[in-house]
């Protein structure tokens, strides 16, 4: 683990509890055994690594939504497993998100806020994936409208999760949630949503860059100075990624050799997209 994110886990632990504010950044390098001057080779402030905690646990939570899509399973089994796991990491992550939510909302300029939204785009766009491999081409018009009632329907299920405080068995849910959809796919209903709509609204997100994957990999370089494989593996993702034409088959790969990597699969996922993109 690089000492960014040994920081980033354990500030996660300490500002479960606390806020940012009653926190000092010797509580957080006594709890990683650092010094402040370490601190801050990595962040320049509490703030920074607040935003960074929100975008480690958008990650996180993305990279192992990336996992569902290759499960040898039928595909509404698929969907259900995939909203299981995203009411375990809700479930996981919810005291942290709900006590410091407003404080990243007052610090977060435009650039951050865009970075944040791009994560989120890449979810969606998993999300139609699976929607579409269980319902092909029922959902052809209604797929944004699908998922738009998916955000409803798992905000106000979390929601009442967080404050009812009600125990809940996640896998009943889920396959309660897929057999909504199956009635809203079938109920044939008018769109409202349209594609054109859809990518009107994320149109000023740009898709994933090369570049975007190349500053991934230069993050990642000095965690793995003394695994030979691995400098490899990112050089060979780097030189295809510059060439003229780039390979997709290649890409793709070299996305599934990393994702057995926990530390990796963030990366991962961003060339699996970018190659969806090609």
């Amino acid at each position: 683990m690089s000492k960014r994110d040994l920081i980033i886990e354990k500030s996660m632990e300490i500002l479960s509890e606390r806020t940012i504010a009653s926190t000092s950044i010797q509580d957080i390098t006594n709890a990683c055994g650092i010094s402040k001057g370490a601190f801050y080779l990595s962040f320049k402030s509490k703030e920074e690594l607040l935003i960074a905690i929100f975008e480690y646990i958008i990650k996180d939570m993305t990279s192992k939504f990336q996992s569902i899509l290759s499960l040898q399973v039928a595909p509404k089994e698929k969907l259900t497993q995939y909203f299981v796991l995203a009411f375990e990491l809700f479930e996981k992550n919810s005291t942290f998100i709900s006590t410091h939510f407003r404080e990243l909302v007052t610090i977060v300029d435009q650039d951050v806020t865009e970075k944040i939204q791009k994560h989120f785009l890449i979810a969606d766009n998993m999300t139609l994936l699976l929607l579409r491999e269980a319902y092909s081409s029922q959902i052809e018009d209604s797929q944004f409208d699908l998922l738009i009632c998916i955000r409803g329907l798992m905000k106000g299920y979390a929601e009442f999760i967080v404050f009812q405080k009600q125990p809940i068995d996640y896998y009943e849910l889920s396959k309660l949630l897929v057999n909504r959809i199956d009635i809203l796919v079938n109920a044939n209903l008018k769109t409202l949503i349209t594609k054109e709509m859809y990518e009107q609204k994320n149109r000023h997100i740009s898709h994933i860059q090369k570049n975007d994957i190349i500053v991934e990999i230069e993050n990642c370089k000095e965690d793995y100075v003394n695994d030979s494989f691995t400098i490899d593996t990112f050089d060979l993702i780097i030189e295809e990624l510059q060439s003229e034409h780039p390979r997709k088959a290649l890409l793709l790969g070299m996305s599934s050799n990393l994702k057995t990597n926990n530390h990796l699969r963030w990366l991962s996922v961003l060339l699996k997209q970018f190659c969806d993109e090609m």
